[in-house]
């Protein structure tokens, strides 16, 4: 039985931003261990919204940049992300619009629930596939 590991947000972060190059390459590494099969790599959908935030918050990352290496990275063998369908549905529309991850994600999460989203954002009303309630 191949070994299952949990992915926390520095080991990503290292990996994207590649600012510390000996955890860069020890990342690398474990990427490609999964990707051969040798272990399994679980990321659930909080640490991707503290990468997303970390990555353009302290690194500067552009929106576009981010999104586009965090949906290769959820393609890529080895990785299985919980409600994995859901957060690649948030980061497009994290990517398309001018919204937060957070927000983009709430707005996922109810698409796919089939249910209204509840919220003071103004923000949600930027997607046509949801309609937000007001409290």
């Amino acid at each position: 039985m191949r070994p299952t590991y949990l992915l926390d947000t520095n080991v990503v972060i290292r990996f994207l931003a590649k600012d510390h190059a000996e955890h860069f390459e020890k990342v690398k590494k474990l990427f490609e261990r999964a990707e051969d099969g040798a272990c399994q790599l679980v990321l659930v959908p909080w640490i991707v919204a503290e990468i997303v935030y970390t990555m353009i918050s302290f690194y500067g990352a552009e929106k576009k940049q981010t999104a586009d290496a965090l949906t290769a990275l959820i393609r890529s063998g080895g990785i299985v992300t919980l409600d994995g369908g859901i957060v690649l549905d948030a980061i497009k529309r994290f990517r398309d619009k001018s919204v937060s991850f957070a927000d983009a994600l709430l707005v996922a999460q109810a698409v796919a629930m089939k249910i209204q989203p509840v919220s003071f954002d103004s923000d949600l009303d930027k997607f046509s596939d949801v309609k937000r309630v007001k409290p």
